[in-house]
C-alpha cells in the first residue's frame, strides 16, 4: 500500500499506521525484483512489470508462458537431434564420355642383355685382375657382385650405357590401342634402379606439352593390347633369380614418376 492509502485508513479506522506499513526488507526485496523486471532484456517480464490493472497483467503472464514453453520445446528438439548424431550423404553423378587412358610402364624382368655386356665386362675385371678369362658364353657367380660397380664406372666415364640395355624395338612385337596399332615411338624411355631401360605409353610430358590419349580414341573403350618379347636367351645368369623370365608393368597417372621397383606388377610369360 502507498503512504497516502495508509494514512487514509489509519484516519477512518483506530489502527497504528505504523503497523499497517510493510516490512522494509519485503519492501527492498520488492524493489529489486521490480528493478529487475523493467529493465530486462528478458521479453515479457518489462510488461508485467510495467502492467496499471489485473487485464495487462495476465495478458502479459498468458503471453510468456506461450512462449518461454514454444522456446523449451524447440531447445529440446534441437538437443535431441544432436545427440541422435544423424548424418546426410549428398552423391552426385558426373557422367564423362570421354576420360584419359592411363599411363603403361613396362620394363624388362633382367636390366641388362649379356650379349652386348659380357666382352666388355670381362675386359674391366681383368683390369681389376679379377680374372684372366676369355669365354663370353657365360659368367661365373663370383663375378656378379662387380656387376653394379662396373655400370657406375660407366656412368662415372659418361659413357653410352643404352647399349646394355633391351631395346623396345625389338621387345615389342605389337601395340593394340583399341584397335589401332601402336608403335615403339608412341613410349617413352626412363631409366631404372632395379630393372635398367623402361619405357611408358600415354606419358605426358611438361617439356613438350605432348597429349594423352583418349580412352574414347578410335570408337574404343580403352583397350591397350601389348605383345613383348622378353630376350630371356640373353638374361645374366644368377641375377634374375625370383623369376625366370618375364617383364615388370605399372598402371600410374600420365604425369607421374613410375615407381616401378616399389608398385610394379610381375607378368610371366603364357
Amino acid at each position: 500500500m502507498t503512504e497516502t492509502t495508509i494514512k487514509q485508513l489509519a484516519t477512518v479506522f483506530p489502527i497504528d499506521a505504523k503497523a499497517l506499513e510493510p516490512d522494509p526488507k519485503f519492501r527492498r526485496r520488492r524493489s529489486i525484483i521490480r528493478e529487475f523486471s523493467l529493465n530486462t532484456s528478458t521479453h515479457g517480464i518489462p510488461g508485467i512489470a510495467r502492467s496499471q490493472n489485473i487485464d495487462n497483467r495476465i495478458f502479459w503472464i498468458v503471453s510468456t508462458l506461450i512462449f518461454t514453453g514454444i522456446m523449451l520445446f524447440f531447445i529440446v528438439e534441437s538437443m535431441k537431434a544432436y545427440f541422435n548424431y544423424p548424418t546426410q550423404t549428398s552423391v552426385s553423378f558426373i557422367v564423362e564420355r570421354s576420360q584419359a587412358f592411363p599411363a603403361v610402364s613396362i620394363c624388362n624382368f633382367s636390366p641388362i642383355r649379356f650379349d652386348n655386356f659380357i666382352e666388355p665386362f670381362l675386359n674391366f675385371t681383368k683390369f681389376l685382375n679379377l680374372t684372366y678369362t676369355n669365354d663370353t658364353s657365360t659368367i661365373s657367380i663370383e663375378l656378379v657382385p662387380y656387376i653394379t660397380e662396373f655400370v657406375q664406372n660407366l656412368l662415372n666415364d659418361s659413357e653410352p650405357v643404352t647399349s646394355y640395355f633391351f631395346p623396345l624395338n625389338s621387345t615389342l612385337i605389337s601395340c593394340l590401342y583399341n584397335g589401332q596399332r601402336c608403335q615403339a615411338n608412341d613410349f617413352i624411355p626412363f631409366y631404372s634402379s632395379s630393372f635398367g631401360r623402361c619405357y611408358t605409353f600415354n606419358a605426358k610430358m611438361k617439356l613438350n606439352q605432348s597429349s594423352v590419349r583418349s580412352t574414347t580414341d578410335f570408337g574404343g573403350i580403352g583397350r591397350l593390347e601389348l605383345q613383348l618379347y622378353a630376350h630371356s636367351h640373353q638374361y645374366i645368369p644368377y641375377i634374375a633369380r625370383d623369376v625366370s623370365v618375364g617383364m615388370i608393368a605399372m598402371i600410374h597417372d600420365n604425369t607421374e614418376l613410375p615407381l616401378i621397383e616399389v608398385a610394379g606388377i610381375q607378368l610371366e610369360p603364357g
